[in-house]
């Protein structure tokens, strides 16, 4: 097929109602553009003119306007700078603060009242928060008793301390999650440990 004959063949094609809504949709998203574009340009082209026509009308337009490129980039550095010099937001603090309850003044005051069960668990968290300020395990709320017990026997403790600890904690939480007996002689026993972890040099 010579060269002609496509042309011709191509243009029957083209020329069909199908091919004719297309090419109109094209013609007329171009021609949209196009007129946006004019627009655009058109203020631009009437300021070139005021350089011929009127030069100082001229040169106060273009200084206006490198004012304002010139105050939105200054304003960008400023704002990218200041964003730089701020400082991080703080850690938060590994340590406990004061904030938080003196467990073991709550502890004594429980006793006091004869309310040794809940006394002993008030030392038992006083001891967990003390184990976690000297860094000797990790406490974390998704960490259950059994996890803390196996950290404590694995830990630099001194033996007869770690396996006292352990076993306060298994006797503390079968109580207070069974006959929730109060007995004074786990209160005694979590203050006497509770007094030797105090005074544990890691």
């Amino acid at each position: 097929m010579s060269d002609d004959a496509v042309r011709h063949l191509t243009e029957k094609i083209l020329a069909r109602p199908e091919y004719a809504d297309a090419v109109g949709l094209n013609a007329k998203a171009e021609s949209a553009f196009l007129r946006w574009l004019e627009a655009i340009l058109k203020p631009l082209k009437r300021i070139e003119i005021l350089r011929t026509d009127s030069p100082i009308l001229y040169w106060m337009i273009v200084g206006a306007i490198a004012l304002v490129c010139a105050a939105l980039i200054t304003h960008l550095i400023w704002t990218i700078a200041a964003a730089l010099r701020a400082p991080e937001p703080p850690v938060p603090s590994r340590e406990f603060g004061g904030s938080l309850p003196d467990l073991a003044r709550e502890a004594e005051s429980l006793a006091a009242s004869g309310r040794y069960l809940e006394a002993a668990h008030r030392l038992m968290l006083a001891c967990f928060r003390t184990l976690a300020e000297r860094s000797v395990i990790e406490l974390r709320p998704d960490r259950s008793n059994r996890w803390i017990r196996a950290a404590l026997r694995g830990s630099s403790l001194a033996g007869n301390l770690a396996a006292e600890l352990d076993a306060l904690v298994e006797g503390t939480e079968r109580r207070w999650f069974g006959d929730r007996k109060s007995d004074p002689e786990i209160y005694a026993r979590w203050r006497s440990a509770y007094e030797q972890l105090s005074s544990y040099a890691p």
